[in-house]
């Protein structure tokens, strides 16, 4: 437990750390998207000397980096991720108002993608070798081969500006701020449909591919053929036996691409304008805002671990048999 414990602290600290002094590697520095000398940006604002040295000392970007870095762990120690320079305003109150509508997203797209992606998975190699599994596979393999930002674009051009079926950006109506809270829903919901539509066609062939594999072997196993033996029904059996036993190696890539489908939604809400955490972090890496990315990519790694973590219960809840350690010994094999 205490090894651990040391395992994660380190794991965590390297992981600060990275996120500290990477954004530090981009050329120029935060004040240089204020000034208008700065070739690609479009403030009016011209900085004298005096006041860049005025605004570096104010943000503490003029005090040695081990010194920055020092105020940076202290910072988070007290829960405080700093002050944005682009946003003016705390990290956190731009986090929580853009990581919301990320959260929404992601979500609701995961939610159907899994869902989709499992029960499609379990009824092909249910019908393994039929022409219904054939034809699942190919449309999975084509659906999987695009990148879901250029799928978007494609989106945006078909279903938002040729029939102009659905909205081409945003995440509501500015018109309808003073409605109902169910038109409100309904409206974010007419939004969301293309961006949704993007990370589900995009991410639902990983699990439908691992389902399908994972239930051919479970499908093969002793306990199947002595339910059948027993006079089972065929519904009973795959629902009851087949498919909770399949689900754990499909859990364990869960937890592990949704960092990356958080991540892969940026590229979507930059696509269709969508004011989540995607578009924040393009605003702040051109901006080269050091907090703000810090925080951002603090977030992502926070829920990327917690995500890991969630496995590991659900693995226990899954299959009693496998504990929270087996399930990372599964992990890692």
């Amino acid at each position: 437990m205490g090894t651990k414990a040391i395992q994660t602290l380190l794991t965590l600290l390297t992981l600060v750390s990275l996120n500290f002094f990477l954004p530090r590697l981009m050329p120029g520095d935060p004040l240089s998207y204020l000034d208008n000398n700065d070739p690609g940006t479009d403030s009016a604002m011209l900085l004298t000397e005096e006041m860049r040295s005025q605004l570096l000392a104010y943000y503490g970007l003029d005090r040695p980096l081990g010194e920055q870095y020092l105020r940076y762990l202290g910072g988070l120690l007290r829960g405080d991720m700093g002050w944005s320079i682009y946003y003016n305003a705390p990290v956190w109150n731009v986090l929580w108002g853009r990581l919301k509508w990320t959260l929404l997203l992601v979500g609701t797209a995961t939610a159907i993608y899994v869902t989709l992606g499992s029960v499609l998975g379990a009824f092909s190699a249910w019908k393994r070798g039929t022409p219904a599994d054939a034809g699942l596979l190919v449309a999975t393999f084509a659906l999987g081969s695009w990148p879901s930002f250029f799928l978007a674009m494609l989106l945006v051009i078909a279903f938002g500006l040729h029939w102009q079926l659905f909205p081409v950006g945003g995440a509501r109506s500015p018109y309808l701020l003073d409605a109902s809270r169910w038109e409100k829903a309904r409206d974010v919901a007419y939004h969301m449909v293309l961006p949704v539509a993007a990370l589900v066609l995009t991410q639902f062939s990983g699990v439908y591919m691992l389902m399908r594999n994972a239930m051919l072997g479970v499908l093969g196993e002793d306990y199947i053929r002595t339910a059948y033996g027993k006079g089972a029904p065929e519904r009973r059996v795959l629902f009851q036996h087949a498919l909770p036993n399949a689900l754990l190696p499909v859990v364990t890539m869960i937890a592990m691409r949704l960092g990356f489908v958080l991540m892969g939604s940026m590229f979507v809400e930059v696509v269709f304008a969508y004011p989540g955490m995607g578009t924040m972090i393009r605003e702040a890496c051109m901006a080269r805002d050091y907090p703000m990315l810090q925080g951002a990519f603090l977030i992502t790694m926070l829920f990327i671990m917690a995500c890991n973590l969630a496995a590991d219960l659900l693995y226990g809840f899954l299959d009693p048999r496998v504990g929270p350690s087996g399930a990372r010994e599964v992990r890692s094999a």
